[in-house]
């Protein structure tokens, strides 16, 4: 195999590189077959079971985004300060730190991918089946705390219908209060829902703490994976590959496999293996604008008093999908307030009130850093998406108008003399929604990946996770991400 390579020291059937939201479901899918090995290689501690007793605490209180198991990145802003892009680093990946609020997107962009086995009407049997392998479900009213409940009253005064369809892939404008992935408080994450059955059947090993340094290809095959764990180099063998390391860790991977555009993989310093141009290309996420109060005395009282009866407090609970003058669907913009709490507010608390664009147009990439690639999304380089999300940010201002008993003063406003344009670039951050890095398409049209998950010109290696959505489902995409995995491993023969 080369005298480069480091002396094998396993060998197995497939290899899930990843353990993270869509790496659970692939692993998991596969080893339940029960006809052949995998491992899966995840960077970040797995903590076992969700019987283990080992997990952290934060990790499993659905109340609050937990955010002790960072990957760190952070990537330029429309005005060119950092942005924090939290990604986690812990078996589940994200779906072990997101804000539980679920939801399946439009039917017409899936549709829009042209893909085989990716259709609307083909996908929805398999977000039926993550929906109940992630045991979604919806809040009962008694459940829905003071903030939430207003907020969804003021969307239906203004003339936002109530409408309980965040899990229809035909949903169209409307306000509702989210489904969730929430067992007795517990955020119930992909590990539990995809690992945890098949962890003592024998057909599945998991490594953590291991980082993998590159896929080996050799004469376009897949030879298995180098990797580093407890600061030895290790080989390991294997018959495929399935790369689940996230919109920014999944194109990395492939560049320092020799995967790319050519000048990518000279600056990282192997051998160009397979020259794909997309590799890195087309990253986008869903911008946001938040529009950030103190918390009235009288609405921390309620808060407080919604704790005190029921035991624990849900920041973020209800979602409105509403329209601009540049949607080209249903919906376009999410409105999802929280609640947070802040030492620094009157009352020990605020409120924020996002605008998230979920139809953005703007493109970036990832640029090559010393140490590792850095995100640069492009965020509101396209001029449609400032449009789109300044008229969002009127429907928000008008709701807050409606919540005002509620609000105290503003923390973020415009300065007397600054333009919306120049606020928007000052102050937006995003929805921790990055996808498309790894796109599925024809190749010769920036694609990576085929409808399958195989990258293009290597045999044996395959990509499951967000960075294959040629554009990003107008929807939270926990979900969607779970329906990857499920679609991919189906797809291994």
């Amino acid at each position: 195999m080369g005298a480069s390579l480091s002396p094998m020291t396993a060998t197995v059937d497939v290899i899930v590189i990843g353990g993270g939201t869509a790496g659970s479901v692939v692993a998991g899918r596969l080893a339940e077959r029960g006809d052949r090995s995998v491992l899966l290689l995840e960077a970040g501690p797995d903590y076992g079971a969700f019987t283990s007793g080992q997990w952290p605490a934060d990790l499993l209180d659905a109340s609050s985004l937990p955010l002790s198991h960072d990957w760190g990145y952070d990537g330029p802003a429309a005005d060119g300060r950092r942005l924090a892009l939290d990604r986690a680093r812990v078996i589940g990946g994200c779906s072990t730190h997101n804000g539980c609020s679920q939801s399946r997107g439009w039917a017409g962009d899936y549709d829009r991918w042209g893909l085989a086995g990716w259709s609307a009407d083909e996908l929805a049997p398999l977000f039926d089946i993550a929906t109940e392998r992630m045991r979604i479900r919806r809040y009962d009213d008694a459940e829905v705390q003071p903030f939430q409940r207003a907020f969804v009253d003021a969307c239906v005064a203004s003339g936002i219908p109530a409408s309980a369809d965040l899990d229809d892939l035909h949903g169209v404008v409307g306000v509702d209060v989210s489904p969730v992935n929430i067992v007795d408080g517990n955020r119930w994450n992909a590990a539990f829902a995809y690992l945890d059955p098949v962890r003592e059947g024998g057909h599945l090993t998991i490594r953590d703490g291991v980082h993998v340094q590159r896929v080996v290809i050799e004469a376009g095959r897949v030879l298995g994976v180098e990797v580093v764990a407890n600061g030895t180099v290790e080989f390991i063998a294997c018959g495929e590959v399935v790369v689940c390391a996230g919109t920014y860790g999944t194109p990395e991977l492939l560049m320092r496999s020799g995967v790319g555009s050519r000048e990518d993989v000279r600056a990282v310093g192997v051998d160009l293996q397979v020259e794909l141009a997309g590799v890195g290309g087309n990253l986008h996420d869903h911008p946001a604008l938040t529009m950030e109060f103190e918390a009235s005395y009288e609405l921390v009282r309620e808060l407080e008093a919604f704790r005190a009866q029921h035991g624990w407090l849900p920041e973020e609970q209800a979602l409105a999908k509403v329209a601009t003058s540049m949607c080209d669907g249903p919906y376009d913009v999410h409105l999802y307030p929280w609640v947070e709490p802040r030492d620094d507010a009157p009352f020990g608390w605020i409120v924020v009130m996002p605008v998230s664009l979920v139809t953005p147009r703007s493109r970036g990439r990832l640029e090559l850093g010393a140490a590792r690639v850095e995100p640069n999304h492009g965020y509101l380089s396209h001029p449609d998406d400032r449009v789109a999300l300044a008229d969002g940010l009127v429907m928000a201002a008008d709701l807050c108008a409606a919540l005002s008993p509620m609000l105290g003063e503003r923390r973020n406003p415009r300065e007397s003399d600054e333009s919306l344009d120049d606020w928007m670039r000052r102050t937006h951050s995003h929805y921790w929604h990055p996808a498309g890095t790894a796109a599925m398409g024809a190749a010769e049209a920036g694609g990576v990946c085929d409808a399958d998950g195989r990258v293009h010109g290597v045999s044996g290696l395959r990509v499951a996770d967000a960075s294959l959505f040629p554009q990003i489902p107008r929807s939270t995409p926990a979900l969607p991400v779970v329906v990857v995995g499920e679609r991919i491993a189906r797809s291994i023969a």
